[in-house]
This record gives structure tokens, sequence and C-alpha cells, in this order.
């Protein structure tokens, strides 16, 4: 019986060594793998993507947010942890940034275009697209319809219709 169990305790002393061994051939192998992931909020994408790629690591959009604070095209969040270590290779998500949503639309219909122009770069919004079209009821440069309506939410961004005057 003695024999019996010095054979089993060398067994499990083997196993136990062999296990150990494995562990740290596989901790030593994957060393230089593991990076740690950078803070990516507030950067641009371009910059984020630049720090990524210099650490192993992979940009992936996963979609976008409206923030009062991180201007658009900068990053709101990210999925991975800051400061945590992963694997080369790897894919960062990211919510990108679109900007503040402006509570409230002001009237432009029936205002000069100039003046419109004014109005609306005191509050931080911006005309993104201007259709001209001609009108025989609404003179020229003022404006005849804005999208979004007053009082629906945005980003700022406008598109209106301007009249170029009757024919």
């Amino acid at each position: 019986m003695p024999r019996l169990m010095k054979i089993s305790l060398y067994i499990v002393v083997l196993v136990i060594i062999t296990l150990a061994a494995g562990y740290f051939t596989v901790k030593l192998l994957n060393a230089d793998r593991i990076v740690i992931v950078p803070d990516l909020r507030g950067k641009g994408i371009v910059a984020a993507n630049i720090i990524l790629k210099e650490r192993g690591l992979h940009i992936h959009f996963e979609g976008e947010d409206y923030d009062l604070h991180i201007p658009p095209g900068h990053i709101i969040r990210q999925d991975t942890t800051p400061g945590v270590g992963v694997k080369k290779g790897r894919k960062i998500g990211v919510i990108i940034s679109k900007g503040r949503m402006f509570e409230y639309v002001p009237n432009i219909v029936g205002r000069p275009i100039d003046e419109v122009r004014i109005m609306l770069g005191e509050k931080g919004m911006r005309i993104n697209r201007i259709i001209y079209v001609h009108s025989d009821k609404v003179a020229k440069d003022i404006v005849i319809a804005q999208r979004p309506e007053p009082e629906e939410k945005t980003t700022g961004s406008f598109s209106i219709i301007v009249s170029l005057g009757g024919r």
C-alpha cells in the first residue's frame, strides 16, 4: 500500500508541475501580445485611429449619439475600459458625437437670408443646405421653408428654401 500511495503522490505532483509549466509558458508567449487600451474619449476619429494602430488595435464604429460637450466627429465613449489589457488585433468599439441637440428651433420662415445667417450663427446653429427657387408670392432672398420645423429638436443644422423672386 505505501508503494501505491507513493506512485499516486508522484503522479499528482507531476500533473501539478505540468499544469504550472503550461500556464507559465502560455503567459510568457502571450505577454508581448497584451496592450493597454488608451482613453479615446474626446479625441477625433483620425487621432484615435492612429493611437490604436500604434498599439496594434483597431477602431470599430458602433454608432453616433448627441453630446453637449464633445464636438461632432469626436469620441463620446468606448466599449473597452481605458487602462485594461487586451490582446493585440482587438477591435475597440466607439460611439461618435453628433454634437449637441438644441431644444429650440427658431422660426426663420419669412425672414431675409442675411438676417437668418446672423441669427443662427449667434445661436451656434448652421445652415447645412440652401435651395433657391423662383416664387411670384415671396420676395427675393426671403426664407420660404425650413427643416427642421419650429419647436422640433435638432443638432443645429438647417435646410432652407429661399426665394429668388419672380421670373
